[in-house]
């Protein structure tokens, strides 16, 4: 072993001195592990990427907008039809249709 490597603590394997990360088990050698950084990184990736209060107001001022907003642009679409053809049909259709799409938009998906 030359003077510009060192044995991981982990796995024992020749790694550069200089090595933040193990590149034959992964591990961090400055005290994280996988399992943290893999667990701060599923967090950050968990958390909603539109508001909820958008995505209704969205829909509120034109149908299917806010499942559009929410990256749903076919189901957006549809929804834009759907309601259209139910404010010509007749207004009450209408009206409820277009609150299904408000509650589908404020949902979760």
């Amino acid at each position: 072993m030359s003077e510009n490597e060192k044995k991981c603590p982990h796995c024992a394997e020749i790694i550069n001195v200089d090595a933040l990360k193990c590149k034959h088990c992964g591990e961090f050698l400055d005290g994280r592990t996988k399992e943290k950084v893999n667990v701060t990184v599923n967090n950050i990736d968990s958390r909603p990427k539109h508001s909820v209060g958008v995505a209704i107001l969205l829909s509120f001022i034109f149908p299917g907008l806010g499942q559009m907003y929410k990256g749903n642009i076919g189901q957006g679409i549809i929804w834009a039809i759907v309601v259209t053809i139910g404010y010509i049909a007749l207004l009450i259709p209408g009206i409820i249709l277009h609150l299904i799409c408000i509650g589908f938009a404020a949902s979760k998906k």
